[in-house]
């Protein structure tokens, strides 16, 4: 067994752990503003517990996408969805519903073979002031929308909202991560520390968002959600700004059409679903709004 495939298999695990850990810390925080939040979470040891052991996760992943296929990798990495699930409902000491393990796996199906369809040969990519200005507007305005949404909403659709706010931030982190790192690798200039920047800023910006949306208690749900909107944003970046390809063949874009639908699905799924009653720790009164003022 090869180094990238341990790592590979350790990751997923770990990233799933890490999530549930930081899901059971954020439930149980009073309902404050949402960059308070964040100051509350840092004082949990569990929360930070569970940031570091995402970290650990996240940096096996990506050593083993350095070094081992694709089509092996990813879907050991889109395991931790329902290993995430399971480790969520051992924490909080309940039975995993089967519709809540359907949609988790459905989520599961349609992104590994949505992630598998895609192409992955492409050439460096590059990123001109006009277009990360393009790029960082648009994706802020789409945010903010998120934002203005989830504070206007309630129950699943409120924390749909915030994860979707999340997964467009970490895709578009991920990118600017990409750029940034084949820069540092073929031309180091000072032109690479403004993209750095702006992902360290995405990045804040995701765990804000997926922090409160773990806050709403429905944690399948947002979890799964940010795993789709995620890769979905970075490829949309990859196609529209950093001049990817998509699919060339009739039926490869079938199949990611029914990717879609797969995925799409089971996240309706997780939506129907009532959220879990928490330890009395957590406000009596739960929490059905989120991302409150600051």
């Amino acid at each position: 067994m090869t180094f990238w495939l341990v790592a590979a298999v350790a990751g997923a695990p770990l990233v799933a752990l890490g999530a549930a850990l930081q899901q059971n810390a954020a439930v149980h925080c009073k309902s404050l503003g949402c960059l308070r939040l964040l100051g509350q979470l840092a004082r949990r040891p569990k929360w930070l517990l569970g940031s570091a052991t995402t970290l650990c996760g996240a940096m096996m992943h990506i050593l083993a996408l350095s070094n081992g296929p694709l089509t092996v990798v990813q879907p050991l990495g889109m395991s931790g969805l329902p290993i995430a699930v399971l480790i969520a409902a051992a924490i909080d000491r309940r039975r995993v519903r089967a519709a809540e393990m359907f949609g988790t796996f459905a989520v599961s199906l349609g992104l590994v073979s949505l992630l598998l369809l895609l192409p992955h040969e492409s050439s460096r990519p590059t990123l001109d002031g006009g277009s990360a200005a393009v790029l960082c507007g648009t994706t802020l305005a789409i945010v903010l929308g998120a934002a203005v949404m989830a504070r206007r909403s309630v129950g699943a659709v409120n924390a749909l909202f915030l994860a979707i706010g999340s997964g467009i931030s970490y895709g578009v982190f991920a990118a600017l991560t990409r750029v940034s790192g084949s820069t540092v690798v073929n031309d180091m200039s000072a032109s690479v520390f403004w993209v750095i920047g702006l992902a360290v800023v995405f990045c804040a910006l995701g765990l804000l968002f997926q922090q409160n949306a773990y806050r709403t208690g429905r944690f399948a749900l947002s979890y799964a959600t940010l795993l789709v909107a995620d890769p979905i944003t970075g490829s949309l970046i990859g196609v529209i700004v950093l001049n990817e390809q998509l699919p060339s063949s009739f039926i490869a874009n079938v199949g990611v059409l029914a990717a879609c639908a797969i995925t799409i699905a089971g996240v309706v799924v997780l939506t129907r679903l009532h959220p879990h009653q928490h330890a009395p720790a957590a406000p009596q009164t739960p929490p059905t709004r989120e991302l409150v003022s600051v």
